[in-house]
């Protein structure tokens, strides 16, 4: 059984890939990890044996989250500088360790005493691990990098769902520092230039996770967590900041502050250029580097995931389907229909005409008296397609499924969204909207961030379909997991 949470000790940090993979099969959600030369040596000892100063640690920092991003994506993986930069008594972390690990053999003297001495937050049925690499030669780095240390450091960005690049910009922030560290953290006013936006984790959430890895792996300095509405944030005026840490991809932002920090009669911050991890395992249309930056509505390409879905044996319902056929004379809507709407709905086949009733509906009132005649009957015809059928897994294709508040009849919801420009000129297209009408037509349901709020599971079909179908294949072998 996989270890929730780890704590590796490691003496030989030129071998940590080799580590890694190993501890990625023993530990489920989070790694701890320590650098310590040898167990009896005190915590705050391994960088002076290999550094001459704190941010000449970086370029090992940044290795050992390189080689988690390879070898252990499905972990949170934090790299604790407490024990590197100070003499700390014990090892402190917010989660409890229940599998210690080891980068060589000790004695088992030597591993209870350090247990018990050293490692603060621990389980009553903890694990110890041994995974040898070797011995260490300890020889000083020749790293050609910046080893002053600032009492006020500061740094900004999305920091959604916290992944690689953001732990290292955060760690060299905190690295650098001796006392004060600021993280500006956007607000949701600067991120809808993004694509897909609505998918970013909101403010608390980001601010919570910030605030929760940097007293991770250094509680010991003071944290000011700003969330921020422009792109500047406090470093254009507060005096007590000296260093600025930002990606080698952001510079000239850094030094767009220092501009107007001059004209404020400020000081300029000294900039800390971070490079990013390459992404291990880039698709053709995915940037190179990890960046620090069913159903939903209308033209969202939900029936495209509904026909890979279909290909995996899956029934789908598709709700227009169902209500097309209601509506055919005789059916229980279109009397309905006829009935409130009139004669002008309906084509010289006396059946319903769905695109004049369309333009009666959308952007005005009547749509939602056309969804409380047609809805009920909708529900109940799902319903029963769903108890005569023998398929495992059945899918309701909706638009208006959370607003029908047809997910009381579904075990998970599942949602597909573009960017609401793509939406509007893929009705355009399709439809032979103008743009007024596909707006009103968007107009007349929920917004993206509606949608994944309730979502349990979200796609983007925005790019070619051979990246969709990787979207449903991996959310459909997720599924069986669950279903076990």
């Amino acid at each position: 059984m996989l270890a929730k949470t780890g704590l590796l000790v490691v003496s030989n940090h030129k071998q940590i890939g080799e580590i890694l993979s190993s501890v990625q099969k023993q530990v489920k959600n989070t790694l701890y990890i320590q650098f310590l030369s040898a167990l009896g040596e005190p915590l705050g000892s391994f960088y002076p044996k290999t550094f001459n100063a704190w941010p000449k640690f970086s370029q090992t920092i940044f290795n050992v989250y390189s080689q988690a991003a390879t070898h252990c994506h499905n972990l949170d993986v934090k790299v604790l500088l407490s024990g590197i930069k100070y003499n700390i008594p014990k090892i402190q972390t917010q989660k409890p360790i229940d599998l210690i690990i080891f980068d060589k053999y000790h004695s088992q003297e030597d591993i209870d005493n350090f247990i018990k001495a050293r490692i603060q937050n621990i389980t009553e049925e903890y694990n110890v691990l041994t995974i040898d690499t070797g011995d260490l030669e300890i020889t000083e780095e020749n790293i050609d990098n910046d080893e002053s240390v600032y009492k006020h450091t500061v740094l900004g960005g999305t920091f959604d769902r916290l992944h690689v690049a953001h732990k290292l910009l955060l760690s060299e922030a905190a690295l650098r520092s001796n006392e004060i560290v600021t993280v500006g953290v956007t607000e949701e006013n600067m991120l809808h230039t993004k694509i897909l936006w609505e998918l970013i984790e909101e403010i608390d959430v980001r601010v919570k996770s910030v605030v929760d890895f940097l007293k991770d792996i250094c509680p010991e300095l003071k944290y000011n967590i700003i969330p921020i509405s422009d792109p500047f944030g406090p470093a254009i005026m507060d005096p007590s900041m000296e260093l600025i840490v930002v990606s080698k991809e952001t510079v000239k932002g850094g030094e767009k502050i220092n501009e107007i920090r001059q004209q404020k009669n400020l000081n300029p911050l000294k900039i800390a250029p971070v490079e990013l991890v390459d992404e291990p395992n880039p698709n053709p249309i995915e940037e190179a580097k990890i960046s620090s930056s069913t159903t939903r509505g209308i033209a969202s390409g939900k029936s495209g995931v509904a026909k890979w879905l279909a290909e995996l044996g899956v029934l789908i319902i598709n709700c227009d389907i169902v209500a097309h056929d209601l509506y055919k004379p005789g059916m229980p809507c279109h009397k309905l229909i006829v009935e409130h709407f009139g004669d002008d709905v309906l084509a010289a086949n006396g059946e319903i005409d769905r695109k004049v009733l369309g333009g009666i509906v959308f952007g005005n009132s009547q749509l939602q008296k056309l969804n409380s005649l047609v809805w009920p009957a909708i529900a109940e015809e799902v319903n029963n397609i769903i108890r005569n059928t023998d398929k495992k897994v059945v899918v309701i294709e909706a638009a208006v499924l959370l607003t029908a508040d047809w997910q009381k009849y579904c075990h998970e919801v599942w949602t597909t969204l573009v960017p609401r420009e793509e939406a509007i000129n893929r009705l355009i297209l399709r439809n032979a909207l103008t743009e007024e009408q596909a707006k009103n037509r968007l107009d007349s349901q929920s917004p993206n961030t509606y949608y994944v709020k309730h979502a349990n599971v979200v796609f983007c079909p925005l790019w070619p379909p051979e990246y969709t179908k990787q979207q449903v294949d991996r959310a459909w072998e997720l599924l069986q997991k669950r279903l076990l």
